[in-house]
């Protein structure tokens, strides 16, 4: 009986530590990277004015999780909660007073990424790095395939000698000297110069990746915003088209509606939608216009948000994401209520940020991408015919225009681009809301369950419908009855009058042709 037993014990203690070793593994993966960000200033009216912004949405297209906050806020103790810190260092002028982060720095023992001016000692040391300060000259950048000459640099610590792995380089265009843009080792990374809209926005994203460990491949992706229900539809539909008849796959980013669904507006909208998805079209529900068709209560935003989900999937129109500022991830009310039904985001740049409750701390997600313009990668030189996927997940994006020339011109661009575009649709993505369950995986979609058929006919939608209730009229069918008796009194009056006229018209006719026989 002992040796019965024991066996199956060991075995049953086999199995336990196995699952508590997936489950440690999985709740691992699922769990975000959380780093700390901390800047002296954000660099109003220089030519740094917006790496904090950009480096915020870097950091989240690599699926970070992000807390930020200036050298002055930090509180004693912070430091020794996050294993990835990073600090921007934009002003030579400003000097760092904060008595509890120097003493904390003084004994972090994480991973420490800097960038800009001031490098502390401890990474100085670890890097072995020499710095010279090239207070104003022009500067030739290259990085992977990519090259931009004649930045204008100023208060330019470029790296004279390192030891660790280096990426890009920098070109003196006075002097000819030679520089990388980055050096890593194993727990520290620096990078002297970042700036907002040149190359050193996309070289950033090199040498982060490796400091973050990140191993996923980025891909590129096509995707058009501001889509509303009287956009141009059968532009829409034109455009779909041409993109399919490329082979170019793309996603669409459509701005949510939160009544009169059942209006035939609605549905033709609901059928392009439905079209553009039978053309190798990816959907993204796009946030709200905060200043027009949002709530103040974060339930009424969640409640209308899933409303919208709903109604797309019942239609068969399957979004696999949400496109979004990016400070909505930066409010708890919009992340949890507006965003909490979506694992995946195209994050755009911030237009018009209009907080509800602003949190430092930012949602992170499964999927997410860096959004660009085609213009804006343009402008860099390119060693090669085809161009290499970025080390994150980006996307190209363009609002969509009424203007079909410009759309025409748009096409054509993205036909002669060097870019090679991924499919959205082949990525891992979910969606859940109490009456759906939306997935893609590897191409298919699925809701609840069941795979959907993405080349389901268009229906044409009928443009007869009443707009406003008809009230119930209890006296309806008396006034018709009146209606219909004043009507055949008002014909007999008319028609006795006609013959009255008439009668008289021959007695007066007679009388006169009797005077003048007279």
């Amino acid at each position: 009986m002992y040796m019965l037993v024991k066996p199956k014990i060991l075995i049953i203690t086999f199995m336990l530590m196995v699952g508590m070793t997936f489950s440690n593994v999985y709740a691992s993966v699922e769990e975000p990277t959380h780093a700390l960000l901390l800047y002296d200033s954000l660099a109003k009216g220089t030519s740094r004015e917006g790496n904090v912004e950009t480096l915020q949405r870097l950091l989240a297209s690599y699926g970070v999780k992000v807390t930020s906050g200036t050298y002055d806020e930090y509180e004693r103790g912070t430091l020794s909660r996050y294993t990835k810190v990073i600090g921007i260092r934009n002003s030579v002028e400003l000097t760092i007073t904060n008595i509890d982060f120097i003493n904390d720095f003084e004994i972090y023992e994480e991973d420490y990424f800097h960038i800009g001016t001031a490098i502390p000692t401890s990474v100085q040391k670890e890097l072995s790095i020499q710095t010279e300060v090239a207070t104003e000259q022009f500067v030739d950048l290259s990085i992977d395939q990519f090259l931009e000459p004649r930045i204008q640099v100023r208060n330019f610590p470029y790296i004279v000698q390192a030891e660790g792995t280096y990426y890009g380089n920098f070109t003196s265009a006075n002097q000819g000297n030679n520089s990388p843009y980055g050096v890593r080792n194993d727990r520290y990374a620096y990078v002297p110069y970042y700036e907002q809209g040149n190359l050193s926005e996309l070289a950033m994203s090199y040498v982060l990746k490796d400091w973050l460990e990140v191993n996923q491949q980025g891909g590129t992706y096509l995707i058009f915003k501001e889509v509303y229900p009287f956009s141009d539809l059968n532009l829409l539909e034109k455009l779909a088209d041409q993109l399919y008849d490329a082979g170019i796959p793309f996603m669409i980013s459509v701005r949510p509606v939160f009544s009169n669904t059942d209006f035939p507006a609605m549905q033709r909208y609901l059928e392009t939608l439905k079209y553009v998805q039978s053309r190798n079209g990816s959907i993204l529900v796009n946030t709200p216009i905060v200043s027009s068709t949002i709530s103040d209560n974060g339930p009424i935003l969640q409640g209308q948000m899933e409303s919208f989900i709903d109604v797309l999937a019942d239609y068969g129109v399957i979004p696999l994401g949400i496109g979004a500022e990016m400070y909505w991830s930066y409010d708890a009310q919009y992340a949890e209520y507006g965003m909490g039904f979506f694992d995946s985001v195209v994050l755009f740049p911030n237009i018009n940020p209009i907080y509800r409750s602003r949190t430092d701390s930012s949602h992170a997600f499964m999927s997410s991408m860096y959004s660009m313009s085609l213009d804006f990668l343009q402008q860099f030189e390119h060693t090669d015919t085809i161009a290499h996927d970025l080390p994150m997940d980006s996307a190209i994006t363009y609002d969509f225009s009424d203007d079909e020339a410009q759309l025409n011109e748009i096409i054509q661009a993205l036909m002669g681009s060097w870019i090679t575009f991924s499919d959205y649709k082949y990525g891992e993505h979910e969606i859940d809301t109490q009456a759906n369950a939306i997935s893609s995986d590897n191409g298919f979609l699925s809701l609840n369950g069941q795979n959907v058929d993405m080349n389901d006919a268009y229906r044409s939608v009928s443009s007869e419908y009443t707009y406003t209730v008809e009230q119930e009229q209890s006296f309806s069918t008396l006034f018709n009855i009146q209606n219909k008796i004043f009507i055949v009194l008002i014909v007999v009056t008319l028609l006795i009058f006609g013959y009255l006229f008439l009668i008289g018209y021959r007695l007066y006719l007679r009388k006169y042709i009797n005077q003048r026989r007279k």
